[in-house]
This record gives C-alpha cells, sequence and structure tokens, in this order.
C-alpha cells in the first residue's frame, strides 16, 4: 500500500514531510482515487480541478488560503453526509425494481446538494479568481446559478461537473428532478421532468439511469479528492487562520470512514456519532446473533484505532479526551458501552503498556 500511495499520490504534495504525515489518510484516498482514475475523462478532470486550486496558490496565496480556510467548515460537512448516506442505505438488493429506482433517485439528490454543491461552490470561487482576479460573494447563489454563472473559459474543462455525459441535463436539474420527484417510473423506462416554464422531458432506460447514478457519484469523489489534497498541503496555515483546531468543526476524516467501515464488513451497523463534552462517541448496532457482551467486547477494539485516528487529525487533536462505543437498540437506546482515553490508547499502540496495565 505505502509503495503504491507514493506512485499514485507523492506527486501532489509539496515536501515529503507532509506527504509522510498524511499516508494514514492516504490508505483510504488510494481507494477514492482508483475508483476514477482509469477513467481518462474523470482523471483528467481531477487533474485540471487540483491544477486549479495549485496557480491559484501560486496567483495569490494569502487570498487563495482565505478562502480555503473560510470554506473548510462547509466542506468538512460534506464528508459527513457522504459518509452517512454511504453507511446507513439500506441493503437494496431486496427492492423491487421501482423501489430501488426510488432510492438511487433520493441518493441523486443527497450526493449533489447535499456533497456536491458545497465543494463545485468553492471550485467556482477559485475559478473566478484564477481568470478575474477577483473573489465572487456565491453564497447566495443556488444551484443552477452557480453553473449557469461559471465563466466560459472554464465550462470546457468542467463539462463534467455541469452536465450529465449521456442526456446533457444540467446537473443541478438532476438535483431537481431527485429531490421534486419529477419522474414517472414505467414498466421498462423512466420519463424525468425538468425545468421552468418550458418543461422538457427525457424518457431513459433503467440501464441509462444507473449510469447517471455512478456520475452523481464520480464527480464528488473526483472534485473530494482534487480539494482533500489541496487542504493537506495547506493546512497548517488553514488552522492557523480558523484560530486554531479549538476553533474547527469536527470533520469525518478518511481513516474514521474506514474504522467505521471494517465494522460494518464484520457485522456491526454504523447509526451516528456525537460529541459528549471531550468524548468522541460511535454508535452502532450490536451484531446479529450475538449477545450484547459479546458485541461490545468485539466493537471496543476499534476504541485504538479510533483514538489514534482522533490524534492524527489536526483538527480535533486537542478537541478529545476519551473515545467511546455505544451499543444501540432500534430506538437508540444504550445498551452497553465502553470508554478509553486517547493517552491511554496511544500508550498501547506504542508499547508502552501491557495488556493487564491497558485493562486496568
Amino acid at each position: 500500500w505505502n509503495a503504491l500511495i507514493k506512485l499514485k499520490l507523492r506527486k501532489y504534495f509539496t515536501e515529503d514531510l507532509v506527504f509522510e504525515e498524511n499516508k494514514e489518510i492516504l490508505r483510504t484516498e488510494i481507494i477514492n482515487y482508483i475508483k476514477f482514475c482509469t477513467q481518462e475523462e474523470y482523471f483528467k478532470l481531477f487533474e485540471w480541478t487540483f491544477d486549479l486550486f495549485k496557480d491559484c496558490i501560486l496567483l495569490d496565496r494569502q487570498k487563495s488560503i482565505k478562502i480555503l480556510a473560510d470554506s473548510f467548515d462547509d466542506i468538512s460537512n460534506t464528508d459527513m453526509r457522504w459518509m452517512t448516506n454511504f453507511l446507513i442505505q439500506p441493503d437494496s438488493s431486496n427492492f423491487s425494481e421501482r423501489d430501488k429506482i426510488s432510492y438511487y433517485f433520493k441518493a441523486i439528490d443527497e450526493t449533489l446538494e447535499g456533497a456536491f454543491k458545497p465543494r463545485f461552490i468553492l471550485l467556482h470561487k477559485l475559478i473566478n479568481l484564477k481568470l478575474n482576479q477577483t473573489i465572487v460573494d456565491n453564497s447566495s447563489f443556488d444551484f443552477g446559478k452557480l453553473i449557469r454563472e461559471l465563466p466560459s473559459q472554464a465550462r470546457g474543462y468542467v463539462s463534467l461537473f455541469l452536465e450529465d455525459p449521456l442526456f446533457s441535463i444540467p446537473t443541478n436539474q438532476w438535483r431537481n428532478i431527485a429531490a421534486h420527484k419529477s419522474f414517472t417510473i414505467n414498466t421498462d423506462n423512466i420519463v424525468v421532468e425538468y425545468g421552468r416554464g418550458n418543461i422538457h422531458s427525457k424518457t431513459i432506460s433503467y440501464s441509462d439511469f444507473y449510469k447517471i447514478v455512478q456520475w452523481t457519484q464520480d464527480i464528488y469523489r473526483v472534485i473530494r479528492l482534487a480539494q482533500v489534497l489541496t487542504d493537506l498541503n495547506y493546512i497548517r496555515e488553514i488552522v492557523e487562520i480558523l484560530g486554531g483546531t479549538e476553533n474547527m468543526n469536527i470533520r469525518f476524516e478518511a481513516s474514521l470512514l474506514r474504522i467505521i467501515h471494517n465494522m460494518q464488513i464484520v457485522g456491526f451497523k454504523f447509526v451516528s456519532n456525537e460529541e459528549q463534552n471531550e468524548t468522541f462517541c460511535l454508535n452502532v448496532k450490536g451484531k446479529v446473533n450475538y449477545d450484547v457482551k459479546s458485541s461490545l467486547i468485539h466493537a471496543s477494539q476499534c476504541l485504538d484505532q479510533l483514538s489514534r485516528a482522533i490524534y492524527n487529525d489536526k483538527f480535533v487533536r486537542d478537541t478529545f479526551q476519551k473515545t467511546k462505543i455505544n451499543i444501540v437498540d432500534d430506538s437508540g437506546n444504550i445498551l452497553a458501552s465502553a470508554t478509553i482515553s486517547i493517552e491511554t490508547a496511544l500508550k498501547r499502540a506504542q508499547g508502552g503498556l501491557t495488556v493487564k496495565e491497558y485493562l486496568s
């Protein structure tokens, strides 16, 4: 993994030290990279987007990093929404085709509005900075205006962000179709309607619809990874502008996503996370056919990893002193819990504690 990460991602970092410091995060990001890097059009889009951020830093470092810092909370929240959507999605294999399509329309809405749009707002702002040397206040722009008013010089490079590759329906209209349920599911096709006043209608096959779903996920992965790599390069300056880690909202780091994903693989179901004073807490449902005690013993094994993930995250390192895992029932009631101090977990990970000392 380390060799692959270095081969594919080292070139996106300004310094060896910054690259080495973020290897743990990059273990998951390389998986996101692999999902689109073999698709030439998406890989070109990723590199263009990353290069845009880099060019803006070179053009005006102070303004560019201030823009990154000002958007940081909104951008970070997209990871929370993306992870939550991913982790709590139902098993659609048991759905009827109609229910499955309805579910994926909901996923389109959540992906485009909750995850992609905030990142596109940042991209829109930096495109204007590079091309026009101006900072555009686009905070009040709706999705359609963001797309319509993107500078013409950039549109050809980011067309996959602006419209789907099959029917050329604008990205914001796919969000509207999904959010307003402007679709009809027929026996062998789907009819979608969009637009104001002059309503457009398009009939698409089931297979093409699932390609649209994949497109929405691919463009999010592309824009997200370009922005994540940029943030990692300049994180010290971003943190300084925001007044230190204590003034920053918690993010769902890639390492945290990996921990929860691994827990789900072995039978747990992620429910939510929460902050309890200086304790970061995960709520999960226990393993099927296991009693509560057995589930808790197994689940608590993640606390070491969770503690290290928090400590390695410069954004939240100073915010939490402990990590906690709760086993909850279908109503969210806590059935059992385990807590560990981050300091103790780190000592154990570094070999500074025996098992007996660790459990005492």
